[in-house]
């Protein structure tokens, strides 16, 4: 063996020898990704420069390599000094064994697919800038017949963002559970029962407190959760002691995190805590414990979801001991909207695919799986409820709401409202209203008891002030992970602090902003008429084509699919779905339908048109007939390596020493090459709590590659294989777009990528031109306004709140009125009660001026009044004297065809009414006739 081939083979056994002792340090995935966002940055300037070819010497990348990791300069982004020497071994210099590691992290990220050598194997580009280069270069392609040279282009400029993605600090790095419950024991055991548990003896308080902590421990450690995050810690001592203690302050609180980061859990354990201490056997509080709101349908079901995967684990661990102070799991839970009792959670049981309808609970691939702790009928009651504000509105009038939450000795002792930045304009209005009528009839109940309000969100800035506002509260205190700058007590009762973030980077995601062209009509010469001067194009030589910003955004949605990375977690899961944003119904429609067209081949001779900017050269044989009609495969196979199909297969074409036109526009893509890429995607649509297929299938499945929907998805899909989000047109606003992109890379190790398509709108330029304001806010643009005063809004909550009260008050006599309409009792309740009523409303909203509460009372009274007008009186014919209220009252069970005679009768006496008010029949004259 010679020298040089000595010398080679000691090198490899180094870099294997350096490699392997990184890996047990698990300092390798550092350092790939510390040379990954070298590149990444520097692409993205060339890219905001308007260098969409953007590049990264090598040369450049080892003298910055060199410097931070052997000579240990601090990094400039993070200020880290990392050193890698302790791997180098004694045989080699410093500067070879660090030459040698570099080749081999750039080998190895070459390897991942996320980054790609060019032109002559001496500089890189990162994949996410490959892809958004196929962006820049966008045209509008129908088939195959006009050429590539002659489509119109879709895109006016392309900016490229990176921003780092943060997540609180658990598992090794967080709190240890044990200790925490243990402290939250102690210093519960210094207080007072709270007083729904008034009666209970404090020997019975104490260990209910102690059983009910103990069984959370076992159900996180269960799951591999006993090291919380600490903000999680702070949330369940707080949040759990001052629901089993006495308090005397009035005090609201707000959870916030980033997207993912275990906001659920902070007031999710807390109440699973404490329904475990109300229904333990030694206390039995009764009653509802919590509401949780969710302000979308879908959201109530995806977290109706986690609790039941909660609750089932904690009876599986009641069931195996025999032990624990439970006979059966103690707690139930209800969904309750409009379609709770049509929808589907997961199973569940561990291991198993199978689905579970709501309505009746049991698994459709095994029906021993069952959850007879869940339930989802209107009428329904349970320890926890969850809910929508709307669906809350009604059940504080209704029957069922006095069945739920009014009857029992006990009100909910939580009211959460998760996702609480979504509560702006007339909506949080609404909602602020309903927050401060529940709170008036859970004082009607127990005076004494402090209920628990709790507010969450990820992109709010203002958390505090708001949860103030829509719960009306006195105060409000935010939990959160503190951050890098912050004093942190050793203990939570210490005075000591020490300088220690609670947050940590966990990679970063990618933002890119593609500018469409305007809108414009395009002749596209067909056949020979393109090597023809335009002049002389007869009406048959072109075809005529609208070229729109939605064209742009179909186009970049079959570009991102198949062409970004798609990986599998360790777990297996596949990264591979895209989620769209629109802010129409009517787009979520025309978008899934044009991209299914442009996936299917409909209409495009049969063709996808993603396949006309397949590589050919290298992913076809030589006898195997291309779909890319322009690349120049021959011409590149000829010149290929014994060991290539083409000389563009293991980097793309070189500009100087292989030249290709059609890579060079943008026409061939070269990254498309894993079977996922070049496999048709199935489009779902998903508006108003549907998800359905472009033709208007209803489907309950997940074989969805590409879904668009509207802000109904915004909050709380939580799909682990969702890797990239887009959004078409400027977002209605701010946080709602940090939520949306959110919903992408829900896994700490997933690098997900957001795509951003504004058109040719006033607000579409300005996002364009400011795209920090999207990609990395601050905190003015996080803040949520909301005008809870609103009398006009407040006006109509006033008279929701009387039958609020009569609800509360007299449950049978509210349930005449409410549903049959039972106009006598409204009035004799109001004749002998409208004092109570009076106070009941101030009571509920104290900052409402007296003389409003004073109008709306007389406004009842004078309707009360025109209802029990005669509808036709005697004097013209009506016979017996027959009052308003009661002609619009119909019994169970009336036909329809009754129930249009009726309709008919009412209209001529509605005209005849309408005529004796205006005082154009005179009733005295006509009784004398």
């Amino acid at each position: 063996m010679s020298n040089a081939a000595m010398g080679q083979h000691e090198h490899l056994d180094a870099v294997k020898e350096m490699w392997e002792v990184l890996v047990d340090e698990e300092d390798h995935d550092d350092l790939q990704q510390h040379v990954l966002r070298w590149v990444d940055n520097a692409c993205k300037q060339q890219i905001n420069a308007g260098n969409y070819d953007a590049t990264v010497a090598l040369s450049d990348l080892f003298d910055r390599f060199h410097r931070t990791f052997v000579l240990g300069e601090n990094e400039p982004e993070t200020g880290e000094n990392i050193d890698i020497t302790y791997v180098f071994p004694a045989q080699l210099t410093t500067k070879t064994a660090s030459q040698l590691l570099f080749q081999h992290v750039i080998d190895k990220l070459v390897e991942r697919d996320v980054l790609l050598y060019v032109y002559d194997k001496q500089r890189v580009r990162s994949r996410v800038a490959e892809v958004t280069r196929y962006f820049a270069l966008l045209r509008q392609r129908f088939a195959d017949q006009s050429g590539f040279e002659h489509a119109p282009s879709l895109t006016k400029m392309v900016k490229m963002d990176i921003q780092s993605r943060e997540k609180p600090k658990w598992g090794d790095q967080g709190i240890d559970l044990g200790d925490k419950i243990r402290e939250i024991l102690q210093r519960a055991s210094t207080g007072e029962p709270a007083s729904e548990f008034g009666s209970v003896g404090r020997t019975d308080w104490r260990e209910a407190t102690n059983d009910a902590l103990t069984l959370i421990y076992r159900l996180c450690k269960r799951r591999g959760m006993t090291g919380l995050a600490a903000f999680q810690g702070r949330s369940l001592d707080e949040l759990y002691r001052r629901a089993v203690t006495e308090r005397n302050e009035e005090r609201a609180h707000v959870i916030t995190a980033s997207t993912g980061g275990g906001k659920t859990e902070a007031f999710l354990f807390p109440i699973l805590a404490y329904s475990l201490t109300a229904n333990h056997d030694n206390i039995r509080v009764g009653g509802v414990d919590a509401v949780l709101a969710y302000p979308r349908k879908d959201l109530c079901d995806n977290q109706f979801e986690r609790i039941v995967e909660y609750l089932y684990e904690i009876e599986q661990i009641i069931a195996a001991d025999d032990e624990l102070p439970y006979d059966s799991l103690p707690i139930t839970v209800a969904l309750q909207h409009g379609s709770a009792s049509q929808s589907e959670i997961s199973c569940p049981v561990d291991g198993c695919d199978g689905g579970m309808p709501t309505d009746d609970m049991v698994c459709d691939k095994d029906p021993a799986h069952k959850a007879d702790f869940a339930r989802s009928d209107k009428g329904a009651t349970a320890d926890i409820i969850v809910v929508t504000p709307d669906t809350l509105h009604r059940r504080l009038m209704d029957h069922r709401g006095y069945d739920q939450f009014w009857k029992h000795a006990s009100p909910p002792k939580f009211v959460v409202l998760d996702e609480v930045h979504v509560y702006t304009n007339q909506y949080g209005m609404h909602v602020a209203n309903v927050m401060r009528r529940f709170q008036a009839a859970m004082r009607e109940v127990d005076p004494d008891q402090q209920p628990n309000l709790v507010a969450s969100s990820a992109t709010i800035s203002n958390a505090e002030q708001f949860t103030e506002a829509i719960f009306g509260a006195p105060s409000a205190r935010e939990i959160t992970p503190r951050g890098k700058n912050e004093d942190i007590p050793w203990k939570e009762t210490s005075k000591e602090f020490r300088k220690e973030s609670e947050i940590e980077e966990i990679g970063w995601e990618y933002l890119i902003f593609i500018k469409a062209t305007d809108p414009r009509e395009v002749q596209v010469p067909q056949g020979e008429a393109k090597y023809k001067p335009r002049r002389e194009w007869g009406p048959e030589d072109f075809e005529e084509t609208n070229v729109t910003n939605l064209s742009s955004m179909i186009q970049v949605a079959f570009t991102m699919y198949h062409t970004i990375l798609k990986q599998e977690s360790d777990e297996g899961q596949l990264k591979n779905k895209i989620l769209g944003f629109v802010d129409s119904i009517d787009s979520v429609k025309r978008l899934g339908d044009y991209i299914q067209d442009a996936e299917s081949g409909r209409g495009v001779e049969g063709q996808e048109l993603f396949t006309l900017r397949t590589p050919d050269a290298f992913l076809r044989d030589e006898d195997e007939p291309g779909t890319n009609p322009d690349c120049p495969k021959h011409q590149f196979r000829s010149n290929a390596a014994s060991h290539e199909r083409a000389v563009c297969e293991p980097l793309p074409p070189n500009k100087n020493l292989n030249p290709c036109p059609v890579y060079e526009a943008g026409e061939c893509w070269w990254t498309m090459t894993d079977e996922l890429d070049l496999e048709p995607m199935d489009v779902y649509l998903h508006k108003s709590g549907r998800t359905e297929t472009p033709d208007g299938t209803r489907v309950e499945d997940d074989n969805w590659d590409l879904m668009v929907t509207t802000s109904a998805l915004e909050v709380g899909f939580d799909h682990p294989g969702i890797i990239g989000t887009f959004q078409y047109r400027a977002p209605m606003n701010i946080p709602g777009f940090v939520q949306r992109k959110g919903r992408g890379g829900r896994d700490p190790d997933d690098q997900p990528i957001s795509v951003v398509v504004l058109g040719s709108r006033p607000e579409d330029a300005f996002y364009f031109h400011h795209e920090n304001l999207l990609s990395d806010p601050d905190e003015r643009y996080l803040e949520i306004n909301l005008d809870e005063e609103n009398r006009f809004v407040r006006t109509e909550h006033l008279v929701s709140a009387i039958f609020d009260y009569l609800n509360v008050t007299d449950n049978e006599t509210a349930d005449e009125i409410y549903r049959r309409l039972d106009i006598e009792e409204l009035d004799e309740k109001f004749t002998h009660e409208q004092d109570e009523i009076a106070n009941w409303l101030r009571k509920a909203f104290p900052m409402m001026p007296e003389e409003q509460i004073t109008a709306v009372i007389d406004e009842i009274g004078d309707y009360i009044n025109l209802t029990q007008a005669p509808l036709t009186p005697a004097s013209v014919g009506g016979g017996d004297i027959q009052e308003f209220w009661e002609a619009a009252r119909f019994p169970r069970g009336t036909r329809q065809a009754d129930l249009e005679e009726s309709l008919d009768d009412l209209k001529f006496k509605r005209r005849l009414f309408q005529e004796i008010a205006a005082g154009n029949l005179d009733l005295e004259n006509t009784s004398n006739k």
